[in-house]
């Protein structure tokens, strides 16, 4: 996990004027919340469900982001599972096997499970009891279509795979945004927050 300050944050955006080294976009690997290939901004997010910061960055600044752009396509956001291998984070990659499996289902569930894992991130994160809070936000028989999809030996396979992509790009911390638009992309790392990120939005889609 890292954080950056405000004034940091909008240096690195500003530098995204300047082409960047782009890194090829794996159509397999990560779960589109939002938007659509013809968005004419790819926003992609390597995050950690047991990380503060990536809390931080999802609950208040992603949740807006999804909501006011990519019902008009303009953004497409994808996020893509990356828990980390440290001993404070002993059940994130559980968390993404939720996460990934309530994918299955459908974006709606999956925001929803996405919600919950951030909200209750202070109360699983204790015991790995994470079931509760995913059960309080889906039907009973969402829940349970959820259940059997933790089956699927697909569920790791697409965790590794983002895994692997990311250390590819060389993400090293939690949140890692790649940020691409007309040819140009940007790794930017650390919590940008909502106003500032939509800032940088509103100037390339007017």
């Amino acid at each position: 996990m890292i954080r950056k300050s405000g004034w940091m944050i909008v240096l690195i955006l500003m530098s995204l004027i300047w082409p960047a080294s782009a890194l090829p976009y794996d159509e397999s690997s990560g779960q589109v919340l939002g938007g659509s290939a013809n968005s004419p901004i790819q926003i992609e997010v390597f995050s950690d469900f047991e990380c503060s910061a990536c809390r931080e960055f999802y609950l208040g600044t992603v949740r807006q982001i999804l909501q006011e752009y990519s019902s008009k396509d303009k953004v497409c956001f994808i996020y893509h599972e990356f828990p980390l291998s440290i001993p404070s984070h002993k059940y994130s990659r559980d968390a993404a096997r939720y996460a990934e499996a309530a994918g299955k289902l459908g974006v709606k569930q999956l925001l929803a499970v996405m919600d919950a894992l951030f909200m209750d991130q202070a109360v699983w994160s204790q015991d790995g009891k994470i079931e509760p809070s995913i059960a309080k936000v889906l039907s009973r028989d969402d829940f349970q279509k959820l259940k059997n999809a933790l089956s699927d030996s697909n569920i790791n396979l697409a965790i590794e795979r983002e895994i692997d992509l990311g250390n590819k790009n060389q993400v090293r911390s939690t949140p890692t945004m790649f940020i691409r638009y007309t040819g140009k992309q940007q790794k930017v790392e650390g919590v940008v927050t909502y106003v500032v990120l939509k800032q940088f939005i509103d100037n390339i889609v007017k």
